[in-house]
């Protein structure tokens, strides 16, 4: 697994046109594939992590020159294959996710791997002249490679050096929403975080599905089910009680302070469906390309409409909302959980579990900041509309009732 952090900032130098790098993404079509030829005469110590970071930079800017390196009579859909792997990509240096790098033949890359030893021979066999190293500019205390980015030469230039020897590097993302989480200042740490999910997950069960769970907890079981039923116990949420059907076993039951908890946790869940759900659907236009800004027209914005994206993870961020607990409560609440009625015992120790229930956190739709600000303004008017409408039908139906008594 690789580490965003060797992935920011310039990475590549020079000039002459001396690689074809192809770039794909996992769950895509195997036809969208972002190849390119990077205009680097490049030295012999330039590493994998160092080519990513030249060809999917952080900064706009810089992507916008890498975009206008696309031969576009190739491939017209280039720079919306490149958009996505950006978001690949931004999504990583955030923590939102993983990725894992691999070669042409499956083989895992490592970031701090050679180009030079992973090129594929050009068609004649030949590889291209060798690499020759870059001046440096000495800073202050280090001695740092410049790695200037240039526009692509002309397509005589290309054809006097094709073809290029190639290097095939294909991306696996995987979310993990758990370690997202620890990066945010609403968690102390991952016990903390996993004891709430399994408690959570305990009353879930306990109370929609009236699960009999043993009491005490018998071996054999995950520790995190002893564990959260002796936390639940000593929270007073859960006791011990005869079991109706088998009158010489216990099992645990809600207490009535239980009982209170669940209904709070309804009661915030719900706030957050009134007060936000409508951002589920948000529908916009964004003008603008991969080579220059993306502006939103806020004369675009609507909801419900049975066409938008969901935005309502980056909707709670903007609000100060957790979005752990936000989504984790929805997710109880829409029943997600219930396909796990027969197995959820033997699946609360597991975090790859617990991972994929949390998976909106991390795998969300996302605009930048200015284009948020705008669509919840729009949210806000929508919703008040919305509320008015329902309180003027409201008025209607009590006149009618009126008139008829």
């Amino acid at each position: 697994m690789a580490n965003p952090e060797s992935v920011n900032g310039n990475s590549i130098a020079g000039w002459n046109v001396r690689l074809k790098v192809h770039c794909s993404l996992a769950g895509m079509d195997p036809d969208n594939v972002l190849s390119m030829v990077v205009p680097a005469n490049l030295p012999e110590t330039t590493t994998v992590s160092q080519l990513l970071a030249y060809m999917f930079p952080p900064d706009e800017a810089d992507q916008r020159v890498v975009a206008s390196m696309f031969d576009l009579r190739t491939n017209p859909d280039l720079p919306d294959i490149y958009a996505v792997l950006l978001d690949a990509f931004d999504e990583w240096r955030q923590g939102q996710c993983a990725l894992i790098f691999s070669n042409g033949d499956g083989l895992n890359l490592d970031l701090s791997d050679l180009v030079s030893e992973l090129l594929e021979p050009t068609q004649s066999g030949a590889m291209n002249q060798p690499w020759e190293p870059i001046p440096t500019q000495r800073c202050d205390k280090q001695v740092v490679t410049r790695y200037p980015r240039t526009s692509v030469p002309d397509t005589a230039t290309f054809s006097k050096q094709s073809p290029y020897p190639r290097l095939h590097i294909h991306i696996d993302r995987r979310y993990h929403a758990i370690e997202f989480a620890l990066q945010t200042d609403f968690w102390e740490n991952k016990d903390e975080l996993l004891a709430w999910l399994q408690s959570l997950i305990f009353l879930y069960f306990l109370d929609k599905h009236e699960v009999a769970i043993p009491a005490p907890i018998p071996r054999g079981y995950g520790q995190g089910l002893t564990d959260t039923a002796a936390d639940l116990r000593s929270r007073g949420l859960i006791t011990e009680a005869l079991n109706d059907g088998s009158p010489n076993t216990q099992t645990f039951s809600i207490t009535e302070e239980g009982r209170g908890f669940i209904g709070r946790l309804l009661s915030e869940t719900e706030s957050y469906i009134d007060s936000y759900d409508h951002f589920k659907d948000a529908s916009f236009n964004l003008n603008g390309d991969a080579l220059n800004a993306i502006v939103l027209d806020p004369s675009t914005v609507a909801f419900d409409t049975g066409r938008g994206v969901d935005l309502r993870v980056q909707v709670f961020e903007s609000e100060g909302l957790d979005p752990i607990r936000t989504v984790f409560l929805l997710r109880l609440y829409d029943g997600t959980l219930d396909d796990y009625v027969s197995t959820w015992q033997s699946l609360l120790d597991d975090e790859v579990f617990l991972d994929a229930i949390l998976e909106p956190v991390v795998n969300r739709c996302e605009v930048d900041k200015a284009s948020i600000a705008q669509i919840l303004e729009a949210g806000y008017v929508y919703l008040e509309e919305r509320v008015e409408r329902a309180r003027e039908l409201a008025a209607q139906q009590e006149v009618i009732r009126t008139m008829r008594a």
